[in-house]
């Protein structure tokens, strides 16, 4: 199952730089970017070899908004 991030959790400084629609796999403590793709499965695939069994996972939003996840 794959988990998303808590709510109150502030990841604009660790997604700086990646870019806009690519999916995300943060570590399973949410401090870290262990891989990101275009494609989610890659992104998982990546996190994997990065030794990350259960990360994190979102999208970058395609445009520059505020998202709030409840």
């Amino acid at each position: 199952m794959l988990a998303a991030p808590r709510s109150d959790l502030d990841v604009s400084g660790i997604l700086a730089g990646i870019p806009k629609g690519a999916w995300v796999a943060l570590s399973n403590d949410e401090t870290k970017v262990v891989a990101y793709a275009a494609e989610l499965q890659v992104a998982l695939d990546k996190a994997k070899e990065a030794g990350e069994d259960a990360p994190v996972v979102l999208r970058v939003p395609e445009a520059d908004a505020a998202t709030i996840l409840l």
